[in-house]
C-alpha cells in the first residue's frame, strides 16, 4: 500500500464520550464540604492539653477545615456556572486538605491521639480526589477543552 492509499487512523470507539467534559461531582462535593464545615464549626474542637504544638494543631485543623469547606463549595459553584478556574480551585482545595490531614494526623499520632489515624484516612481520600481532579485537568488540556477566558475577545460584547 502506498502513501495515497493509506487510511486515516480511526478514533477509538469511546472518543465521543471522552470529548464531553465531565460533570462536577455535586453529591460528593456537598458531602465533603459538609464534613469539613462540620469539623470547622460543629464539633467545637479546642486544644486543652496545655501543649502548644498539639493545641495549635487543633486550631489549625478547625480553621483549615472551615477554609477548605468553603473552597469546595466555591469550586462546585464555579463548576456549575462553568466559570474559569473551577478545576484549579478543586485541585487546590483537595491538595490543601490532604496536607492538612497528613500534618495534623502526624502531630496527633505523636501525641498518642488515635484520631490521627482517621486523619490519615481522610488524607488518602483527599489525595484520591486531588489525583482525579488532576487527571480531569490534564485531559481537558489534551483534548483542547480549555476553560473559558475571563473576558470576551476584544470587539465582542
Amino acid at each position: 500500500m502506498n502513501d495515497d492509499q493509506q487510511q486515516s487512523p480511526q478514533p477509538p470507539p469511546d472518543a465521543q464520550q471522552r470529548s464531553v467534559p465531565p460533570e462536577p461531582p455535586i453529591f460528593t462535593a456537598l458531602i465533603s464540604a459538609g464534613l469539613f464545615l462540620y469539623v470547622g464549626f460543629g464539633l467545637g474542637l479546642v486544644g486543652v492539653t496545655g501543649d502548644a504544638i498539639y493545641d495549635g494543631s487543633v486550631t489549625v485543623l478547625v480553621w483549615g477545615a472551615r477554609c477548605i469547606g468553603f473552597a469546595i463549595l466555591l469550586g462546585l459553584l464555579m463548576s456549575l456556572l462553568k466559570l474559569p478556574g473551577a478545576t484549579l480551585v478543586d485541585l487546590f482545595s483537595s491538595l490543601v486538605a490532604t496536607l492538612l490531614c497528613l500534618g495534623v494526623g502526624v502531630i496527633w499520632i505523636y501525641f498518642s491521639d488515635t484520631d490521627g489515624f482517621l486523619l490519615f484516612i481522610f488524607a488518602l481520600v483527599n489525595a484520591s480526589a486531588a489525583h482525579s481532579t488532576w487527571k480531569v485537568w490534564q485531559y481537558s488540556r489534551a483534548v483542547g477543552q480549555y476553560e473559558p477566558p475571563l473576558a470576551p475577545p476584544s470587539g465582542e460584547s
